[in-house]
């Protein structure tokens, strides 16, 4: 007994305990601010399609399994076969009573997205929402089939254009939701409407920018066009995810050292998949939601996105130029969905 009560004033003087917890107390309160808001929305959707672009891995699988938890039918859109064969496994694995369906398409390549978009139209009466979720960051400067730079044809251009050629289906919906993740680095992006493949200087991470600040502009865009009718866009920012993709062409995964220096730091201050899809699950199935659109979300709420977003005439410039590189008449488009809205009503 005499000996207990000696050890336990031994650990009484000991500081070491005390700066152990402090220090795992740290670490779980910045896991915690960073993995920010989850969904505060428990609504079911069931019975309504979902197509999910990038739904291999990442934060497009991990988006998928929610959505078909929540009974959607759930239609990834990947560009691997293989790789779709085996997320199809994951998800099953997770939700065995999921209805999940594989679909190829390659969004640098605008014949496949006109395939794609054609083969739905064939199979599908309604898309209850379209959630372009597909991208690609640090990708060295490389050219699609069409001649377009890859980063803003998979990030811009292949979303555009999907979108489009899949509002006919979408406004067959009660509520068709556009979901467009965007990204944080869209506030230091600008619009070189004269080079937007940025062939006269290219920096990959300004490529990158450029791409998401399009795409939110594109999303607000949309929904001043559209704002009379059941379709609603939104722009979504996952935040700093790992566990994707999107990192494999980053200096920071060039080599295994390297991998190992920065993983504790990435572990540290980035959000794990299922934490970056939380925003996405909310802006897809929220009831609250329904006639809110043209906004920029993130953790849940919405915020304030880049000033060029607002720029009522950069976008409409934006939107023409846009039209003309996928090669649509995007007011022919706009104005039929419209119509076909009002003899509804």
């Amino acid at each position: 007994m005499d000996r207990f009560l000696e050890q336990l004033e031994t650990a009484k003087t000991c500081w070491w305990p005390y700066i152990f917890t402090f220090f795992l107390f740290v670490l779980g309160a910045i896991r915690k601010y960073i993995g920010g808001t989850y969904c505060p929305s428990k609504n079911r959707i069931d019975g309504r399609v979902v197509v999910i672009t990038g739904g291999s891995s990442g934060i497009g699988l991990v988006t998928a399994k929610e959505l078909a938890k929540r009974g959607a039918t759930i239609i990834l859109a990947v560009r691997n076969a293989e790789k779709g064969k085996k997320a199809r496994e994951v998800l099953l694995k997770s939700c065995p009573q999921a209805n999940a369906i594989i679909k190829l398409v390659d969004l640098t390549d605008f014949v496949s997205i006109r395939e794609f978009a054609n083969q739905l139209t064939l199979e599908y009466e309604k898309i209850d929402a379209l959630i372009n979720n597909a991208g690609i960051i640090f990708h060295p400067y490389k050219r699609t089939v069409d001649g377009n730079e890859i980063t803003i044809t998979t990030n811009y251009f292949g979303p555009f254009l999907l979108t489009h050629l899949l509002l006919n289906l979408l406004s067959k919906s009660d509520n068709g939701r556009v979901i467009n993740l965007s990204a944080v680095a869209h506030l230091r992006g600008k619009i070189k409407l004269d080079d937007l493949n940025s062939e006269e200087n290219f920096v990959e991470i300004e490529a990158f920018s450029q791409s998401k600040l399009a795409l939110t502009m594109f999303t607000k865009y949309m929904a001043s066009l559209l704002k009379h009718t059941r379709i609603t866009f939104n722009a979504v920012n996952p935040g700093l995810v790992r566990g994707t993709r999107h990192l494999r062409n980053s200096r920071l995964t060039t080599s295994f050292i390297t991998k190992l220096s920065v993983w504790p730091w990435m572990w540290l201050f980035m959000k794990t998949p299922y934490q970056g899809c939380q925003t996405v699950i909310y802006a897809a199935v929220d009831p609250f939601l329904a006639n809110v659109s043209g906004c920029y979300f993130s953790n849940c709420e919405i915020q304030k996105p880049s000033d060029l977003v607002n720029d009522i005439q950069l976008s409409e410039n934006l939107y023409k130029r846009t039209c003309e590189i996928v090669k649509i008449d995007g007011e022919n488009i706009i104005n039929k969905v419209v119509e076909c809205e009002d003899k509804e009503i």
